[in-house]
């Protein structure tokens, strides 16, 4: 038996949900292949409160909101030294992975996609203008393919480690006493650990550890994990019966990023394209924006009118951002740890400090109103691969050294038509007033200030 479908995602997770909800919504033809039957297990359950505007957008906040997951408001942490703080962390959440995923993918059914459930996905073949997909004793011809199956990586090719290689040990608990909060946090001179309260009643401990680690402890990864655990204050209460773990789960937590995401006929969204430090408790929430950024890129390519080469540099320049943001912020966060900077482990992953936030201009904008200003010299308008609406297009983006990427639009507004304006006018009052006859009321003064802020504006000689 064989199908035809115009983009099939293989992986139901959240970023083959979030895909497969966004493309559905511009009016595609999608089916999901998922293996397993939802809800089904999955470790992953601290979310960030950066989660819920990307809820917003899949229009499923108010479900999320009201599954009873559990509010994150304080967390126990010890990492900057021996001493333990309470941090207040509200908005997060931790949830039951299977319950989250089953509502994104629920969402996704609501959208128009197709589920194929339990479909396991061998190898896709590329024929001349489609891919073959055996699901079973089902084929399935697409046009387009999405690879959404995390670290399996359907489509094969080999990834590159952004970070040193990171073992995860993890095992569920009856719940501790309670305590005033939900999340735990300490670091070890081996690795550091995490704990959070789940909904289930339940309270899961992970530790991440180089993977020599556990060959020096003779591969026995229960003994290890206690061990671990035994040493933290924060953890040690558990183990206080050793019979009350379950088992001893091990699994890769090491980041990485696969060279090209994205090409004509098929993209990788999640794990598929790349992975993070645990450390930032962001995995789903990361997962979801590849999910939406693929989105608009496949949904370009696939327009008989798209711009295909700009969508496969939108894409593939937005995963290279982010990877290289996200290496930069584990690595700093690793470096603020003291107790053990001098272990292996922390060594490994530390990075230099951050580098400080540029200073603005020396010269009071008010100074500049009645000057005739210039963008400064390493300052570029050229193309670049951006979201239009619901299309990757090129256009016009302002870069300069203090920006860490470039920018073609402030608040809805494009920049570069004001800027062009700044080399004619005799003054910056006279290029703001010009701006007030295109832009809503306070605006001008508005991208003026945020120009000003980043030393973007010198007098003109």
């Amino acid at each position: 038996m064989s199908d035809d479908v115009e983009v099939c995602v293989v992986g139901g997770g959240p970023a083959g949900a979030a895909l497969a909800t966004r493309l559905a919504q511009l009016g595609h033809d999608v089916a999901i292949a998922e293996q397993h039957r939802f809800p089904r297990a999955h470790v992953g359950e601290s979310l960030s409160p950066a989660i819920w505007p990307l809820l917003d957008v899949l229009g499923v906040r108010d479900r999320v909101a009201g599954a009873g997951f559990t509010r994150t408001l304080t967390a126990r942490v010890r990492w900057r030294g021996d001493h333990e703080e309470r941090i207040a962390v509200p908005g997060g959440l931790t949830v039951d992975r299977a319950e989250l995923d089953a509502i994104l993918l629920g969402r996704a059914r609501e959208a128009g996609a197709r589920e194929l459930a339990r479909a396991r996905a061998r190898r896709p073949i590329r024929r001349a203008d489609h891919w073959e997909l055996e699901l079973g004793e089902r084929v399935l011809r697409a046009r387009y393919l999405a690879d959404a199956t995390g670290r399996r990586r359907l489509l094969g090719g080999r990834c590159t480690a952004t970070a040193p290689r990171t073992l995860a040990l993890h095992a569920v608990w009856p719940q501790p006493a309670a305590d005033g909060a939900q999340t735990r946090i300490d670091a070890l001179a081996e690795g550091w650990l995490w704990g959070a309260r789940m909904p289930s009643g339940t309270f899961r401990a992970m530790a991440f550890v180089d993977p020599q680690t556990l060959i020096d402890a003779g591969r026995d990864r229960r003994r290890l994990y206690h061990r671990l655990l035994a040493q933290s204050p924060l953890f040690g209460g558990l183990i206080a019966s050793a019979s009350s773990a379950g088992r001893v789960h091990a699994c890769d937590a090491t980041s990485y990023a696969m060279p090209a995401p994205i090409g004509e006929t098929a993209v990788r969204v999640g794990e598929a394209a790349f992975a993070i430090d645990p450390l930032s408790s962001s995995g789903v929430q990361t997962a979801i924006q590849t999910g939406l950024a693929a989105a608009v890129a496949v949904h370009t390519i696939l327009l008989h009118d798209g711009d295909t080469a700009a969508a496969i540099e939108y894409y593939g320049a937005r995963q290279s951002h982010d990877v290289d943001r996200h290496a930069a912020t584990a690595a700093n966060i690793y470096a603020e740890h003291g107790s053990h900077a001098d272990a292996e482990f922390w060594q490994l992953r530390a990075g230099a400090p951050a580098p400080r936030s540029p200073v603005g201009a020396a010269t009071p904008i008010a100074d500049l109103l009645a000057r005739p200003v210039a963008l400064p010299g390493a300052a570029e308008l050229r193309g670049v691969p951006c979201l239009v609406g619901d299309r990757v297009r090129s256009c016009r983006a302002l870069t300069h050294p203090v920006l860490d990427r470039p920018v073609a639009f402030l608040g809805g507004d494009e920049l570069a038509p004001l800027l062009d304006l700044l080399p004619r006018s005799p003054s910056l009052a006279h290029a703001m007033r010009a701006w007030n006859g295109v832009l809503q009321p306070g605006r001008a003064s508005a991208i003026a200030g945020w120009l000003h802020e980043r030393g973007l504006l010198v007098r003109r000689l």
